[in-house]
């Protein structure tokens, strides 16, 4: 049932990384429409679910201390075993980036098909606490050892404050919170932007997909493919139970933490030094996997929580 319900989005996925390859295409458009997705379809989206709920200041604590201590749990992890995953950094630091990052367009699709308007509006709250505490990681992480302290705490805030996902969630949160109510010409601009978010992001996520030389990377990608599919939801299962987080909210923190990497951590890790080639094939590795696993995350959820 869960399979049958999520086979579509990773149809999709496919069907972008098939276009891609074909001559009707060219990286330039794909670059030019994952932009627009993310400054502006997936915003808008995000505003439109946020602004029209009716959420709890409790549920964003709820959120906050689950999703805390996992991250938490996964850093402590990652730093313990740095020895054993790698002796350089660069490496190291994109091995913490595919462990936990996420990728929102294959997040919200599954969680749209899965559990609808209240799901999504659920996962946005998520998204507003879980993007800013993970960039804010993937930063340090990048920047440990090569910057001062004035420019990194400078890159730390300019990767949250400009964060188009993190605008669109504290918007959102604002508007509910506060009763306003948006003019009706201009809710329903943000609903017609807002329909493309999903569809062209799955074809963007597909298109994204690349293998580079795997070289002695082997044991680093199996690595960063257990961290996040596996071990990181875990510890984000065992923080739930942990705080007893109501169950509407546990089932989504869950499917989010079990995610494969997005391709802006490949960015990321080219713009601050990071492995790239490691990051490509982490995100590739990830992506596919990641159809047989979150199937198998949610029916756990759907079942114990």
């Amino acid at each position: 049932m869960i399979l049958s319900a999520l086979t579509p989005i990773f149809a999709i996925i496919l069907l972008g990384f098939l276009i891609s390859r074909t001559p009707i295409s060219s990286q330039a458009v794909w670059s030019e429409l994952e932009r627009l997705t993310y400054y502006i379809f997936l915003p808008a989206l995000l505003v439109l679910r946020l602004s029209a709920s009716n959420f709890d200041l409790q549920d964003i604590g709820n959120i906050s201390e689950a999703i805390g201590l996992a991250l938490f749990l996964i850093t402590v992890l990652v730093l313990v075993l740095r020895k054993l995953v790698s002796s350089d950094p660069a490496s190291l630091s994109s091995i913490y980036q595919g462990s936990i990052r996420f990728n929102t367009y294959i997040g919200l699709a599954c969680i749209d098909v899965l559990y609808g308007d209240r799901g999504l509006t659920t996962a946005a709250l998520c998204l507003a606490i879980y993007i800013p505490l993970v960039n804010v990681l993937c930063v340090v992480s990048l920047t440990g050892g090569g910057e001062g302290g004035t420019k990194r705490i400078s890159r730390i805030i300019n990767s949250v404050a400009t964060n188009p996902l993190v605008l669109a969630c504290v918007t959102g949160i604002a508007i509910s919170y506060t009763g306003f109510n948006i003019p009706s010409l201009a809710e329903s601009v943000i609903e017609i932007l807002s329909q493309p978010a999903l569809p062209i992001g799955l074809l963007a996520v597909g298109a994204g997909i690349r293998f580079v030389s795997l070289g002695e990377q082997s044991w680093q990608l199996l690595v960063a493919a257990i961290n996040k599919l596996a071990v990181f939801p875990g510890l984000a299962l065992a923080a739930c139970l942990l705080f007893e987080t109501p169950n509407s909210i546990a089932v989504i923190l869950l499917l989010l933490t079990a995610l494969p990497a997005p391709p802006s951590a490949y960015i990321l890790a080219r713009q601050l030094g990071g492995n790239e080639s490691l990051m490509a094939n982490i995100i590739t590795i990830q992506t596919v996997a990641a159809f047989f696993v979150i199937p198998v995350w949610i029916e756990f959820a759907n079942r114990h929580l």
